[in-house]
């Protein structure tokens, strides 16, 4: 399997500003280190680093200055979004040294429980494997045709290409059929009485007279205020009487 390869350029600074200042010109900062010699700092373009991890590439050829290296893509750091790469770390690889990584597991054909209504679930996308780097598979095919209501597909299941070994256990499951969800009678006959009763209105006639002041504001027009309730004036005769007695 020939490795895909990357090309990178030496880059002298380092810090937040620099690596930003980087990122604007369209490339990711990488670190590139292991196997005894000294760690580098790199930069590749963005755009090549993310057709590599589209196709699951993370075994890759490193290219700089004068040197070709086979590395690993050990970690990504990402934005707040999950969008873009913000930096990588690769680290030294021998191409004759066995090493882990994961690869996805890819389903091929239609379950026979889809006659039944099951519903394929993968518990596992991705299965930790160990092999040369040479070897390392784009995916893992599982044939799900033959699965029924209820059958599951184990690790133990699955025929890896040779040279590949598996990590997890045998019994590690990587895809099921389940039953479909059933829903209780009582639980529909509750969903329909409660769709079917009117809900009830509160403080309508509040709701409308603030939709009839904002429409007559959005109309120019000022709400009218309410007149206050007059006082009952006292008559002359008796306010005079009560001088008269004071």
């Amino acid at each position: 399997m020939d490795l895909p390869t990357i090309k990178a350029w030496p880059r002298e600074e380092r810090g937040t500003r620099a690596c930003r200042r980087l990122r604007g010109r369209g490339l990711t900062p990488v670190v590139l280190y292991g196997r005894g010699e000294p760690n580098v700092l790199l930069s590749v373009r963005g755009d090549d680093l993310s057709k590599l991890l589209s196709e699951h590439n993370l075994i890759v050829q490193v290219e700089w200055d004068e040197h070709l290296d086979p590395a690993q893509i050990k970690q990504l750091r990402y934005d707040a979004y999950g969008d873009s790469v913000l930096h990588a770390d690769f680290g030294r690889i021998s191409l004759t040294e066995t090493i882990r990584v994961a690869v996805p597991v890819r389903t091929h054909g239609e379950h026979a429980g889809a006659k039944e209504g099951g519903v394929l679930d993968m518990p596992l996308h991705e299965i930790e494997i160990e092999c040369l780097p040479g070897n390392v598979p784009d995916n893992i095919t599982v044939e799900v045709g033959e699965l029924k209501i209820g059958d599951a597909l184990r690790i133990g299941d699955i025929k890896f290409p040779e040279g590949v070994k598996p990590v997890p256990s045998p019994e590690v499951v990587v895809v099921t059929v389940l039953q479909p969800a059933e829903i209780p009678e009582e639980a529909v006959a509750a969903e329909e009485e409660l769709v079917s009763a009117e809900p009830e209105v509160i403080g309508k006639a509040e709701e409308e007279e603030e939709e009839e002041a904002a429409e007559g504001a959005e109309a120019g027009a000022e709400p009218k205020a309410e007149k206050p309730e007059k006082q009952e004036k006292q008559p002359k005769q008796e306010k005079q009487e009560k001088q008269e007695k004071q």
